[in-house]
């Protein structure tokens, strides 16, 4: 089918049910979607399933785009792990790079065991207002 004037192609696909979108919109879609999958296919790089459960554990929870605590105090050797309780997704990634999760969605968890003595300051690529601080001292407990 040809149509020559693009009136008649609007009006024909409207009739039909169809939506005609901006390439704009189009080009915003796809920016999310690639976005999402490259988040999404991010290999969690320090994360040891074989070493949680070995010592001390800790909890930090993810809920109206805050992590709660957004500072905590551990001793090495402790294992904390990062929970989402609301429904957008997160990631937990250490500013110095020693550690990054997978996007971690709603009730999911990333757990990450902390052996040397430092500072840790974290954030959620995703939402990077989103921060928190893992302060890991000999003597915390």
């Amino acid at each position: 089918m040809t149509v020559r004037d693009p009136k008649h192609l609007t009006a024909n696909a409207t009739s039909l049910g169809l939506r005609i979108c901006k390439p704009q919109s189009v080009r915003r879609a796809l920016r999310v979607t690639l976005l999402f999958t490259a988040l999404t296919s991010t290999p969690g790089l320090a994360e040891d399933p074989n070493n949680a459960g070995a010592g001390p554990v800790a909890s930090v929870s993810m809920d109206h785009n805050t992590f709660i605590p957004s500072e905590i105090t551990v001793v090495p050797g402790t294992t904390v792990t990062w929970v989402n309780k609301e429904d957008m997704p997160h990631t937990v990634v250490h500013v110095n790079k020693g550690f990054r999760s997978k996007t971690i969605v709603k009730d999911a968890q990333f757990s990450f065991t902390f052996t040397a003595a430092g500072d840790y300051d974290y954030l959620c690529s995703i939402h990077p207002n989103m921060k928190g601080k893992v302060i890991v001292r000999p003597d915390a407990g």
